[in-house]
């Protein structure tokens, strides 16, 4: 494996001295020596204590979405806490099309006790009600402020928590942090007569012309081997990869602040115009054609860009033999930044009984202490302050790149009816690159379509 590193271990550096102030400042003092007591003329029988109530049994019901090197650890950490904590039992459950399911169960009333949710999803169930705030008990500590500490101080874990965090409330700490970077299958690259450690391209502009050099097609002109493809496979990914392109060029298509909608602008244009003529001047890809990861984890595509850190062991599962580059940034973009920043939170019902929020709190403190394995074993980046500090953090391949996008990036917006807007990118981008509608014509319909979907949501959610 080659990692293109550049000057990314410095900023890494940076990150990892700022953080260990933090660790050592949270260090608990050393506990002072055992006074002995004083010397009496005969023992006298202690009193008998009264036995403390056994704790009430609980049962808690965890959901997590399937990341099958994530599981034997969370299998492993979850039977160590029920041996440590016998009156709690957790019922671990890997829930397909996790985030329909776990939707439809909150809605019913039916849902989880405790799950693993995705950022984008948040504001919608902290509007609801459904978010329990985090509960400093769980770490056996007395204020919220303490489990910040964990995360770093001051900005370092207000933006590390900002995903779970409303109106100043904690409601969840990260299960995984991550940002988008480009994985190059090595060997398909060297075929082509190319060396990605060397020839990988900086902008979009120049991406069109390498990904034609690792094209190979059939006799009629198809592609059988993509050089780069988009992941055009679910429409969430308009807000995580598509609005990251036009924020690099100035635009923000959703202004989660005052809910509005930025469609019908040249920003937003460029972005679907290139994506267009991706699939249909350029016949480089689609969506048409095998997912994208798919097709990178078998061989038939020789850049993929829609994994994070979390993807090397899913890749090196797969034999393929890789190396990590920055994300692409258009020739004239105003900002310096990649794909979307995003998390997972594991986070507590709110409509749970008090002794299973308790217990879920509990659960979620043992689950995200330990760090080390969880990004070692599981490609997932839990940043805890001490762990970010450490040796085997700054020793570890495949982070660089990947702080560095986090830090160069942003969180995609986070508002009230996401799922109804995403969808209406998704018919925005497949009218115009399957439909062959009128580019101007989908832009402008799109940008009152959303408008709709923000003002409703809105309302419904704050009457206002």
């Amino acid at each position: 494996m080659n990692l293109k590193h550049h000057s990314l271990m410095a900023r890494l550096l940076v990150l990892v001295a700022v953080l260990s102030l933090v660790a050592a400042a949270c260090v608990a003092p050393a506990a002072p020596p055992a006074q002995q007591a004083p010397a009496q003329e005969a023992e006298q029988p202690a009193p008998a204590e009264e036995a403390e109530p056994a704790a009430e049994p609980v049962t808690i019901r965890l959901w997590m979405h399937d990341h099958a090197p994530r599981v034997p650890i969370d299998e492993e950490r979850i039977a160590q806490f029920m041996e440590e904590n016998p009156d709690i039992t957790v019922e671990y459950e890997l829930v397909p099309d996790f985030f329909t399911a776990l939707n439809t169960a909150l809605a019913s009333g039916e849902g989880p006790d405790v799950f693993n949710q995705f950022t984008p999803f948040n504001a919608q169930y902290y509007l609801e009600g459904i978010l329990a705030a985090v509960d400093p008990a769980g770490w056996g500590f007395e204020s919220v402020d303490e489990v910040k500490a964990l995360y770093g101080e001051g900005e370092i874990a207000d933006n590390l928590l900002a995903g779970a965090t409303y109106d100043g409330g904690l409601y969840g700490v990260p299960t995984e942090l991550s940002a988008y970077a480009c994985f190059t299958n090595d060997d398909l690259w060297k075929e082509a007569g190319l060396d990605p450690a060397t020839d990988f391209p900086t902008t979009w502009e120049e991406m069109v012309d390498v990904a034609e050099q690792l094209t190979v097609r059939d006799e009629d002109g198809n592609p059988i081997q993509r050089g780069f493809d988009f992941n055009w496979t679910a429409a969430m990914y308009m807000m995580l990869h598509f609005n990251p392109m036009v924020q690099q060029l100035g635009g923000n298509m959703i202004d989660d602040q005052n809910y509005a909608a930025n469609i019908n602008t040249p920003e937003v244009k460029k972005v679907l115009s290139y994506w267009n003529d991706w699939a249909n001047e350029y016949n480089l890809g689609g969506p048409q054609y095998t997912a994208s990861r798919d097709a990178f984890q078998a061989g038939e595509l020789a850049t993929e860009c829609s994994f994070g850190n979390w993807g090397a062991p899913l890749i090196e599962d797969a034999g393929i033999n890789y190396s990590i580059h920055p994300q692409l940034r258009w020739a004239d973009g105003v900002n310096d930044s990649g794909f979307a920043n995003f998390a997972f939170y594991l986070m507590v019902n709110s409509r749970a009984d008090p002794a299973k929020q308790a217990a879920g709190w509990k659960l979620i403190a043992h689950l995200t202490g330990a760090p080390d394995r969880y990004l070692n074993e599981a490609g997932l980046f839990q940043p805890v302050a001490s762990y970010v500090a450490s040796d085997d953090f700054a020793a570890n391949e495949i982070m660089p790149v990947f702080v560095d996008e986090i830090n160069k990036s942003f969180f995609h917006p986070r508002f009230v009816g996401f799922n109804e807007t995403i969808d209406s990118m998704g018919r925005m981008r497949d009218r115009v690159v399957i439909g062959g509608e009128d580019i101007d014509t989908v832009l402008a319909e799109t940008e009152e379509e959303i408008s709709e979907i923000l003002a409703r949501a809105k309302e419904d959610a704050t009457g206002q």
